[in-house]
């Protein structure tokens, strides 16, 4: 007998275990309750439900921590009461996003609970400082009880807000709840039975401006998905998101949680070097990754100006070492774009080195030479620009940094002055030709 009553216990719990839940008006937040919530960018499979299911979210790395308290409307605001009467709790919420753009704070949502649904009966806001209460025309049933899985229900909702002086803030939509999925959903905080409720809200919001007598309306569909479970008040799992044309753009992913301290923000140092940062345009120039700390799948972007240049042997802009010729004399400003995805949390990092690598046309094009006694000055440079050598100049171009060649003079003295001033500001190279050959030299004009 003994025996039969361990086995009995066994399948009675192990069934238990499988059993699908449902939510009631029980397991619905009250007047002081709080509920502790982490937020997350890691991604959250909203596409996987039905029944049975195991949802695995024990990886979510979170980024914050917040605190949903529900209120009476007296701790709201006492004016409210006039509005609403007395609802069972409130909590802040934004109701009109558009709303931040006109000044008004302090949003709140006011609820009713019954054995039959939870609903929205009330917003309240202030503009200006001055109370903006306002009842619901039709209430946002947001539950309607008991739930469980398989059940379906679809409610419209309206709410109209006045503002004094301005105009009216209109909503009205049509809810669509499917209660898609039952199982197990385990997170940092716990594993729980729970149900996974789809809400699909198609709704359009709207402004009156009474001065001009117009309305300008815009859609503001929205999905959430929540997996939800006995006793815990909020969501264990939410994704909150919009619904624009078919796209869906997720805005907030949280799940219910205790205090932790969220990690610091992973930052990486983006870092690179070039084997030579002089060259000619015969030469393979390597552009060598040295960012910090090293993350595996790690991406890399290198940018480069002026456009004269191939990636050779294989690489391209998103190698780790990169392989660069250049086609043509100048200098080169190179940037380095990464992103390490670490946590959920993919931390970026660019530098940029102007004018890093200078080149030069290759020797047997035009022999290059080191001229000891050449002076160029003042520079920088604002006005005038003197060239002196040990032999005459024959030819003097000013290349900028896409490689143009926007100045030309041609000399048989040692010394050569021009003026700059046509010439926008920035680093230039500069090609001196004597007859023992070519110099360059940077300038700087500002």
């Amino acid at each position: 007998m003994k025996k039969l009553y361990v086995v009995a216990l066994f399948l009675g719990l192990y069934g238990f275990s499988d059993a699908q839940i449902t939510i009631t008006r029980a397991d619905m937040p009250s007047i002081r309750d709080t509920a502790r919530y982490s937020t997350t960018n890691n991604n959250i499979d909203i596409n996987t439900t039905g029944p049975n299911m195991t949802w695995d979210f024990s990886n979510l790395v979170i980024n914050g921590q917040g605190i949903d308290s529900f209120r009476s409307i007296l701790s709201v605001n006492p004016l409210y009461v006039l509005s609403f009467n007395i609802l069972d709790y409130a909590i802040r919420n934004d109701a009109f996003p558009a709303i931040a753009q006109l000044q008004i704070s302090n949003q709140y949502s006011f609820y009713k609970k019954t054995n039959s649904y939870v609903e929205i009966e009330g917003f309240g806001a202030e503009f200006n400082g001055i109370p903006l209460p306002a009842a619901y025309d039709v209430p946002d049933k947001i539950y309607q009880f008991p739930l469980t899985y398989g059940r379906r229900d679809t409610t419209a909702y309206e709410l109209t807000i006045s503002i004094p002086n301005l105009g009216k803030l209109h909503m009205v939509g049509k809810r669509f709840n499917n209660v898609d999925g039952w199982g197990t959903v385990i997170t940092p905080y716990g594993s729980f039975p729970c149900l996974r409720l789809r809400s699909y809200q198609q709704e359009t919001d709207s402004f009156t401006i009474d001065a001009l007598g117009t309305t300008l309306g815009i859609p503001n569909n929205k999905i959430t998905y929540q997996w939800l479970a006995n006793g815990q008040k909020i969501p264990v799992v939410e994704v909150t998101g919009n619904d624009q044309f078919g796209f869906y753009t997720v805005t907030r992913r949280r799940f219910r949680d205790g205090f932790r301290v969220p990690p610091p923000p992973f930052t990486v140092q983006a870092d690179f070097r070039a084997n030579h940062t002089s060259c000619t345009t015969r030469d393979t120039i390597s552009l060598i990754n040295r960012s910090t700390p090293f993350v595996a799948g790690t991406s890399y972007r290198y940018d480069i100006t002026p456009s004269t240049y191939t990636y050779v042997q294989g690489t391209n802009d998103t190698f780790s070492l990169a392989k660069v010729n250049f086609t043509a004399p100048g200098l080169y400003t190179v940037s380095l774009h990464i992103v390490s995805p670490t946590g959920g949390t993919p931390a970026t990092g660019d530098t940029t080195k102007v004018d890093y690598i200078t080149v030069t046309w290759p020797t047997g094009m035009s022999d290059l030479y080191k001229d000891p006694a050449l002076q160029v000055y003042p520079n920088p440079v604002s006005d005038i620009l003197t060239v002196r050598a040990s032999e005459p100049i024959t030819e003097l171009t000013l290349i900028n940094t896409l490689g143009q060649r926007v100045m030309t003079r041609t000399n048989e003295s040692k010394s050569v002055s021009f003026s700059v001033k046509a010439l926008e500001d920035g680093t230039y190279l500069m090609e001196v030709v004597t007859p023992s050959g070519r110099q360059m030299q940077k300038i700087v004009i500002q």
